[in-house]
């Protein structure tokens, strides 16, 4: 394991922040594998990352595919949606 000077982990924080989605988990996951020895709670504990996130990163360097997210289904729905499936049910 490398040992990081406290501006190394505030830069490493700072780009991961600038990141979104794939890219994220896959510097995470990267920088993960290069300073600390693939150890997702190191991850946690040192640069205050998610340690799913973290995993999740590792297992889709390690097998080659990418998790797909779904970001369009979360949140709050168009009432003309809800009042829609209350109506069918009525």
């Amino acid at each position: 394991m490398t040992i990081l000077l406290e501006q190394h982990i505030a830069t490493i924080k700072d780009a991961g922040k600038k990141l979104t989605g794939t890219k994220r988990r896959k510097f995470q996951a990267q920088v993960t594998i290069d300073y600390l020895n693939s150890n997702p709670r190191l991850a946690e504990r040192t640069f205050g990352w998610g340690r799913e996130t973290v995993e999740l990163g590792l297992n889709e360097l390690r097998m080659g595919y990418t998790c797909v997210n779904n970001v369009k289904a979360r949140g709050n729905k168009k009432i003309e949606k809800k009042t829609a499936i209350k109506n069918r049910y009525l």
